[in-house]
């Protein structure tokens, strides 16, 4: 795996209630990418996020996986969170170390307990986020059903940026407001959006430009002078937007059908930050608290969020850099013990697999 600086990395948490897509979103990505030859599944086992025997066995997630994807030129790290209330724990901990949540919905069943639950803590965390609407191809699914029931458990404001081209069996691709394209499979071809959609695409596209004008002040202006706002001026205010939390971006998908989802990464690399982009985060150090700037050139400041055992490789410590870098066999300061301590081998997780890697940003 390739070294990534700061500003090339997205550290996005995938929270859902279960069932609701996520693990199959984030093995859609990898195939997609060329990570994966083939798409695994959930039915047989064979998923890069659930790995672990009982979750193979119940098929579902017990636990936060890590799953980078390495999409042009950028490293989108992804946790694959557990949807069941049983472990929020695991959700809790993946959200303190990300920087923006992907909430999946089903295009069905709509917003439910774990939906709450993941907005919830994303607020408590205070982070940007997009709401998927996945499953989009499945008997009776309904985008605007599934859009209403989020509506109902917050106030946020909703803003989609895609539309569904087709729904149930006759699902094929997406409609993306942003580049005014349609996207059929997975979205490497941009089409003409069909004439059948116009009406239902240039009215949500100025509600989109709207949202985006309010985002920034000139460009606020700007519109309200009348004046036309450029494509960059568009994504730049809803950019700001998105990281205010002033909107809640909404994209729709079907994970096991790998449909939407190379518009939905550009997405999450366009709007979403990057480590470098997110508030000042603080620690205490033996000087008190001190302000940690997101830059490989700092002092390193790392956090550690996870601890698992396992039988062959031993103990596996999971930390998150906020502050400068690090390399394998270095020796570091552990604030907590008040002692240094040696780093072994350091590895990029893919699920059960370990990239080494020379440094980590």
């Amino acid at each position: 795996m390739k070294e990534y600086l700061t500003d090339k990395i997205r550290n996005v948490a995938l929270v859902s209630h279960s069932s609701a897509g996520k693990t199959m979103l984030a093995e859609a990505f990898l195939h997609a990418t060329g990570a994966l030859t083939r798409l695994g599944s959930i039915q047989d086992g064979s998923t890069t996020s659930d790995y672990d025997d009982e979750e193979i066995r119940r098929g579902i997630s017990l636990s936060t996986s890590v799953l980078p994807v390495e999409f042009e030129g950028y490293k989108l790290n992804l946790l694959d969170t557990p949807g069941y209330s049983d472990f929020v724990g695991e959700v809790i901990s993946a959200l303190r170390v990300a920087d923006a949540s992907l909430i999946l919905v089903d295009s069905v069943a709509g917003a439910a307990v774990g939906t709450e639950i993941g907005w919830a803590y994303s607020d408590e965390f205070k982070l940007p986020r997009f709401v998927i609407i996945n499953k989009m191809d499945r008997d009776n699914a309904n985008f605007e059903k599934a859009l209403g029931s989020i509506a109902e458990i917050t106030d946020a404001r909703l803003l989609p940026l895609q539309l569904p081209w087709g729904e149930k069996e006759s699902f094929k691709g997406v409609l993306d407001l942003l580049s005014m394209k349609a996207y059929a499979g997975e979205g490497k071809i941009a089409e003409d959006i069909p004439s059948e959609y116009s009406d239902a695409v240039e009215e949500a596209r100025m509600t989109l430009v709207e949202a985006a004008a309010e985002g920034d002040d000139e460009l606020l202006m700007k519109y309200l002078d009348g004046e036309d706002l450029s494509t960059d001026e568009i994504m730049a205010g809803l950019r700001s937007a998105v990281h205010a939390g002033e909107v809640v971006p909404v994209f729709v998908t079907s994970a096991t059908s790998e449909i939407g989802l190379i518009p939905l990464m550009r997405a999450i690399v366009a709007l979403l930050p990057s480590p470098a982009e997110i508030p000042t985060v603080k620690a205490e150090s033996d000087e008190g608290t001190v302000e940690l700037l997101a830059s490989s050139s700092g002092p390193l400041a790392a956090y550690v969020w996870k601890t698992t055992a396992d039988p062959f490789v031993g103990k596996i410590t999971y930390f998150r850099v906020y502050s400068g870098k690090i390399k394998s066999d270095s020796r570091v300061w552990n604030q907590s013990a008040g002692e240094e301590e040696r780093f072994g081998n350091i590895s990029v997780i893919r699920g059960k697999d370990q990239v080494s890697v020379k440094e980590i940003h």
